[in-house]
């Protein structure tokens, strides 16, 4: 019993021995793991203030020097720098836009006569002239270097028609029937002697936009400038659209005012061969 007794006293003195030593082993870990973090968050410190100091002034006025020396003076259309950086992206392939539909090189050879009126579906976009009158936009370079070629060589054109609406065309053509039923001749021949010189509404050039009616300016014979204009309309894309010798062929009596749009080449072939618009479709197909 006394063997057994210090044998239970010396293992308690053992265990307690090396419960001991596992304390302070603990303790030691636990100290060692401190001193770590707090090393880090001390390293973790001292790097976050040095990249917040401005630095020293060596070194600042070195930075502003470079950056005077490699980027352009701001203007107002440039913005300003900032330190922000843009995230890295991936380039993405650039998106192609749906092909523009084809443009209907036609518009400048429409045919419009008593036999072939205006399409319902005809659509103009106009530009407004200084002198109130309107054209198609698409037209209004090659006039207006006409009329200034046309100013420099002494002759002085003006547009004294141009575009009209439906209604519009309508109120020349009875002004013109009731002038001649002034002059003595019945309606029905008053009628048919204004179809000679005005079309019906739907029918006539002047609603696509395309037609002018040009005279001389400051109230002077326009002899010199119909001329002028026969002989150079066709460098910037105009014709003389009523001649004199195609008046059965065009319905219309001879009009040395009337000039229409129809496109440089085009215009070149009509003056060339001696044709009028309804000859040249004919002949050119649609």
């Amino acid at each position: 019993m006394p063997e057994q007794n210090r044998y239970t006293a010396e293992q308690r003195r053992y265990l307690a021995e090396r419960r001991r030593k596992r304390r302070a082993r603990r303790r030691r870990q636990n100290l060692l793991l401190m001193l770590l973090i707090a090393a880090v968050v001390i390293l973790t410190v001292l790097i976050a203030v040095h990249s917040c100091s401005p630095g020293t002034p060596e070194e600042t006025t070195q930075s502003q020097s470079v950056l005077a020396t490699t980027e352009p003076a701001l203007t107002a259309t440039q913005p300003p720098l900032t330190t922000e950086q843009p995230e890295a992206t991936t380039a993405a392939e650039p998106e192609t836009d749906p092909p523009a539909p084809a443009e209907d090189k036609s518009w400048n050879l429409i045919l419009v006569n008593a036999d072939h009126p205006l399409p319902e579906d005809y659509t103009v976009s106009l530009k407004e002239l200084r002198n109130g009158h309107h054209v198609d936009e698409r037209i209004y370079p090659e006039l207006q270097q006409m009329f200034d070629d046309a100013r420099a060589q002494g002759i002085h054109p003006l547009i004294n028609e141009s575009f009209r609406t439906r209604e519009r065309q309508q109120e020349i053509l009875d002004k013109y029937t009731a002038s001649y039923e002034a002059a003595g001749m019945s309606h029905e021949d008053a009628y048919a002697k204004a179809r000679q010189t005005v079309a019906l509404p739907g029918t006539s050039e002047h609603e696509l936009g395309l037609a002018l009616d040009i005279i001389a300016e400051y109230d002077a014979d326009s002899t010199a400038t119909w001329n002028w204009l026969k002989e150079n309309s066709w460098k910037y894309g105009f014709i003389l659209r009523y001649p004199a010798d195609k008046v059965e062929r065009t319905g219309i009596d001879y009009e040395p005012w009337h000039f229409r749009y129809v496109g440089v080449e085009a215009a070149k072939e009509i003056t060339e061969q001696g044709l009028c618009l309804e000859e040249y479709v004919e002949q050119t197909g649609p």
